[in-house]
């Protein structure tokens, strides 16, 4: 780990990107430190402009590049007990402890520490910096942001999401959905039922029916899974309860697996259980699975670089649907470990940050190479 990493990291961590918060003065630091480098540097806001996604390129302008992917936001500290400032990096026994310092600031540090060596080089492939906002709270800002690299950048060759994976090749996760379904019955005076209709028994229902499909033989033995999250209905013990509401989750290891939830779930609302009722089922988060599409030699020269193999499944939701779905190859490969995200006193080995900077070193010279292999 170079003194750039550990202090570029400090930097980062100040910046208090709690996905409720916007992004923007950790993200225009960022673009005047690519800025000063020669980088290309474009900013993509979202509708509101609080908050930007940042694309950057250093290298000629030609297909064959490496996109250099990670998000910038951070999960919230409340209720948890930090034994220090969650946005004040501290050093203690081979550990940096601050909150995003795994996840995913410091592969971010590490791109950006890389940055002198990258500008000396007399690079032959481009390469990008595709820095996003909201990942935590559903991956918002990947779309516009993959978006804009397909329709602003020559193809690239693949991309690499710095999730903290030990450095380990992932080369595929679940896709992640949250849905909510709304049940609109009759309220009535609870001496006499059945002048209303219950949506809080609809619900019922239809939380023992996703208990169903959670358990379906062939659905689970593929890794697929469904959970009801939250119930909520009913104004008082003493009415007919209108109105009630379900929050669940599927997380699917293919798109047909997708599709088979889906099927069920549409033909079950439109059964004649929920006849008397008005019903709405709302998706309100949706990252795609992923499955890598980078061949089995570039993940070798990866592994040449540093990366670790075998390629792994991995157990969290990440960008790398999003720009698999776009045609770009992809890998997770990042330094840091998922076990430490999302805690209090969340931390990063330095010796992680060594090995990031090693691989990013190496990843530089390749992209130097006169015929790049």
């Amino acid at each position: 780990m170079t003194n750039s990493s550990r202090s570029i990291l400090r930097k980062l961590v100040s910046f208090d990107t709690t996905s409720r918060n916007s992004n923007l003065p950790l993200i225009e630091w960022i673009a005047d430190v690519l800025h000063s480098s020669g980088a290309r540097v474009e900013l993509i806001h979202n509708t509101a402009g609080g908050k930007a996604n940042l694309l950057a390129s250093l290298g000629p302008d030609c297909a064959g590049g490496v996109v250099l992917s990670g998000h910038t936001d951070v999960v919230p500290v409340d209720g948890q007990e930090w034994t220090h400032d969650p946005f004040d990096l501290v050093e203690r026994d081979g550990r940096l402890y601050g909150r995003g310092s795994a996840d995913m600031k410091g592969f971010i540090a590490c791109c950006l520490a890389a940055l002198p060596n990258f500008a000396q080089l007399a690079l032959r492939r481009p390469l990008h910096f595709a820095f996003s906002y909201d990942e935590e709270v559903g991956c918002f800002g990947a779309h516009s942001l993959v978006d804009r690299i397909i329709g602003s950048l020559q193809a690239p060759a693949f991309a690499i999401v710095g999730e903290p994976t030990d450095m380990q090749i992932g080369s595929s996760h679940n896709g992640v959905t949250f849905c909510q379904t709304r049940f609109l019955g009759v309220a009535a005076h609870a001496s006499d039922p059945a002048k209303g209709v219950n949506a809080i028994l609809a619900a019922a229902d239809w939380a023992q029916f996703l208990g169903r499909v959670a358990n379906h033989p062939e659905l689970a033995s593929r890794g697929t899974t469904v959970n009801v999250g939250r119930i909520a209905g009913g104004a008082a013990t003493n009415i007919v309860a209108e109105r009630a509401s379900v929050h669940w989750e599927y997380r699917t290891a293919t798109p047909e697996d997708t599709q088979a939830i889906a099927e069920r779930i549409t033909g079950h609302l439109a059964s004649k259980a929920f006849t008397e009722l008005q019903i709405s089922n709302e998706t309100e988060l949706e990252v795609p699975p992923f499955v890598s599409n980078l061949g089995e030699p570039s993940m070798r020269m990866l592994a040449a670089f540093g990366a670790k193999l075998p390629a792994r499944h991995i157990p969290f939701g990440s960008e790398a649907g999003i720009f698999e779905k776009s045609h770009i190859p992809t890998v997770i490969c990042g330094p840091g470990s998922i076990d430490q995200a999302h805690r209090p006193d969340e931390w990063i080995a330095c010796s992680a940050l060594a090995a990031a900077d090693h691989f990013l070193a190496r990843l530089g010279a390749w992209a130097a190479e006169p015929e790049p292999r």
